[in-house]
């Protein structure tokens, strides 16, 4: 028998597959996004209709670095999806917000998503699943933590 540490493995193996689970997803459906692009298309839709959220905010909320999300909102306004502009208060933050298009585009793919959300949680009961994501997110703050000590 191994004593191999294998959570860290698993952690990092299901979110692979689960990037590759969603492209696959994304693209047999024939979307032109991205999981992350996804993830970032979605999370603008939270803030509302005409909002707009600073790049600093999805960088949290997505937990991605400024580069990361810097280049997908890039690509994402390169395809029509998003606008950036600057803050009129302080000119250093930009706002994204959703175009028309953006809006259409997620309510396009909106099903893929939650086909993808039944599919991480298939054989879970509601408990559990509510119990998964409490331990994930523990799992999260401790690495964080340790992390942002450094």
């Amino acid at each position: 028998m191994c004593d191999c540490p294998e959570l860290g493995a698993l952690i990092a193996y299901c979110g692979h597959l689960g990037k590759q689970s969603m492209d696959q997803l994304l693209r047999r459906a024939g979307y032109d996004v991205t999981p992350a692009q996804t993830h970032l298309l979605m999370r603008l839709t939270c803030t509302g209709e005409g909002q707009e959220a600073t790049q600093r905010d999805l960088e949290k909320q997505l937990r991605l670095k400024p580069p990361t999300v810097n280049g997908i909102v890039d690509r994402l306004e390169a395809k029509g999806y998003v606008t950036r502009r600057p803050s009129p208060q302080d000119g250093r933050v930009r706002l994204v917000s959703l175009t028309e298009a953006g809006w259409g585009k997620v309510e396009d793919f909106r099903g893929v998503v939650e086909k993808a959300e039944r599919l991480y949680a298939a054989g879970l009961s509601g408990q559990e699943r509510e119990q998964l994501e409490r331990l994930l997110n523990q799992i999260i703050t401790n690495l964080e933590n340790e992390v942002n000590s450094v």
